[in-house]
Order: C-alpha cells, then structure tokens, then sequence
C-alpha cells in the first residue's frame, strides 16, 4: 500500500520544488522595485553613434532614480533585447561606469570614450549606492571590434534595496554604425 502511493508523493514533491523555484526567480527579477530608468517604457527610442573598428564609445543617456525611502545598491546594467532584435556580432559592452546627476547634469547620450567631461566623476557601477531621491547616469562603455551596425534595443539595470533584489528595463537603447555611412540606421 505505500508504494502506490509513493509516485503521488513524488509528482507533489516535483510540484512543491517547482513552485519555489518560480517564487525564488520571481523576487531574482522583480521589476516593481523603486529605482526606474527616466526614460519612458514604451519609448523604444535609441542613442547612435558612427564610429571606426578598435574604439571604445559610450551611451549615457540614461539616468535612474530611486523613488523609494531606503537606498539601493546597483549591481549590474546591461544592453539587451529581444534576441531577434539585437546585433552585436562585432561590437561588446565592456563595462558600465555611473556617475551622480542628482543635481541635473547634463547626460553625454553617445559619444566616443573616454570622454574627459564625463570620465572625471564616473565610477564602477558595481555596488554603487543610490540614495533615495538620488539619480546616476549609466555609462555604457562599447568596444567596437569590427565595422557594422551594431545595436542594442534596450537597456537593464539590476540592484537590491531593503533586502530584495530587483530589475528594471527601457525600451531606450543604443546603435553604434560605420563611419563612412551617410545614414545610421538600426538593422533590419
């Protein structure tokens, strides 16, 4: 009689650890956490800029702000996307630097790096503190290895506060194109 049950037991066992699997992944990600990116959701806007192989460049146009009462501490940003809309063959993030607009500086939005204006005060994103009601621009720094249209159609930061870790994403994202091209277009 204990062996029939025991596929049940299983099956529930399965279920159980299942569950809170997708419990652990849901609060991994959370997105409804108080630091957001400035920029609209549904902006699905980008940044260009053209550019020769073996350059770095910079997107900047991004700041986020912590709306919440406790600080938060960033962890990681990235460019991303839907997998059928990002192009990055010959282009790579190197690393994301952050530097403090709380007191409405101007963003560098794309240019070639390293950019003395903006290098000055910018610092590893990496454990970063955002006090509440503060805003830090996000320094996205691009090695282009190759010539092409590169392109990253949004962007994500990742941080903890108040014990929980979070994910916010824009529909805001960056091209990098050739030089020589009249006009820089995302790729199709």
């Amino acid at each position: 009689m204990g062996r029939r049950h025991r596929p049940r037991l299983a099956v529930a066992l399965v279920l159980c650890l299942l569950a809170l699997l997708g419990a652990c992944r849901g609060q991994a990600g959370a997105t409804d956490g108080p630091v957001r990116f400035d920029a609209a959701d549904d902006a699905e806007q980008f940044a260009y800029i053209k550019t020769l192989p073996g350059r770095e460049v910079v997107f900047g146009a991004l700041g986020v702000t912590n709306h919440g009462d406790r600080p938060a501490t960033l962890v990681d940003a990235r460019l991303t996307g839907p997998s059928d809309q990002v192009v990055d063959g010959g282009a790579r993030l190197d690393r994301v630097l952050v530097r403090d607009a709380s007191h409405g500086e101007d963003y560098v939005g794309a240019g070639h790096w390293p950019n003395e204006t903006y290098a000055s005060d910018a610092v590893p994103l990496e454990d970063y503190e955002l006090a509440p009601g503060a805003t830090a621009e996000l320094l996205y720094i691009v090695r282009v290895d190759e010539d092409g249209h590169w392109f990253w159609p949004r962007s994500a930061v990742t941080y903890t506060s108040n014990g929980r870790r979070y994910e916010d994403v824009t529909s805001t994202g960056f091209l990098v194109c050739p030089r020589d091209v009249d006009d820089c277009r995302r790729p199709e």
